[in-house]
């Protein structure tokens, strides 16, 4: 599921780097483009001077993000979600509307869902956008995307976010995925989540029922979980489901 979140009531005039009711042009904008993965930052900045973008700084890290925001003074911040061991996306994203209010934010992951990088995430920050990977189809996307969260007269909302597969998981079956995923038997969730073991069953039960999965005795249903939570943050897996 793709988010474009609209921003605050008391957001919605905010002042910019821009003139008022104007948008900023490629030339203008200072754009933080900040993932851990190498290749992917050299191919999203390569994307970005072929949108006509000039001023490009990237980072590695939260931490370095923030030490080159104090001087490059960005307009737009463009963050991966899953920055690996330490703060998220979301938490830089919030650092930087600190140090920068007025800042447009644009989360990229390939997680179609951001409550699928744990249970305690931050909600996105006012006038943020979120695009899964998988849905940026062609450089368009992303230039209008851009465009849309440093926009200061109100076209974010007129931003159409690419459509991807919805689902209607709460919090805490994400949660309960997210263990199975990771390997845990019924006790071992239960303990983690400090509820019964009897819950936790209930709640496998209620997540087999809501992601239409049919009981069959020659396939363990718990892979078919972990499989279907797989595709929910971007990672297709092959192989057999019995067992």
């Amino acid at each position: 599921m793709c988010h474009a979140r609209t921003r605050p009531e008391h957001e919605a005039g905010r002042d910019s780097p821009a003139t008022e009711g104007s948008e900023l042009s490629n030339d203008d904008a200072r754009v933080l483009l900040v993932d851990d993965d190498p290749f992917t930052r050299v191919m999203l900045r390569s994307t970005l001077v072929g949108l006509g973008f000039k001023s490009i700084t990237d980072a590695a890290s939260a931490r370095e993000a923030l030490s080159l925001a104090s001087t490059s003074r960005p307009t737009v911040a463009i963050l991966d979600l899953d920055l690996g061991e330490g703060p998220t996306g979301i938490d830089l994203a919030h650092a930087l509307r600190r140090i920068a209010p007025f800042i447009g934010i644009l989360l990229l992951s390939t997680y179609t869902d951001p409550r699928l990088i744990g249970s305690n995430q931050q909600e996105l920050p006012g006038g943020a956008i979120y695009l899964v990977k998988r849905s940026i189809t062609d450089d368009d996307i992303l230039r209008k995307a851009i465009e849309a969260v440093s926009s200061t007269n109100g076209d974010l909302q007129a931003f159409e976010v690419p459509e991807m597969r919805e689902h209607s998981l709460s919090d805490s079956q994400i949660e309960v995925m997210r263990y199975i995923a990771a390997g845990l038997t019924n006790s071992e969730i239960a303990t983690r989540l400090v509820i019964e073991e009897g819950s936790v069953e209930k709640a496998i039960a209620r997540i087999i029922k809501q992601l239409g999965i049919k009981a069959d005795r020659t396939q363990n249903q718990r892979v078919l979980i972990s499989r279907e939570y797989m595709k929910l943050i971007g990672i297709e897996q092959r192989g057999s489901s019995r067992g």
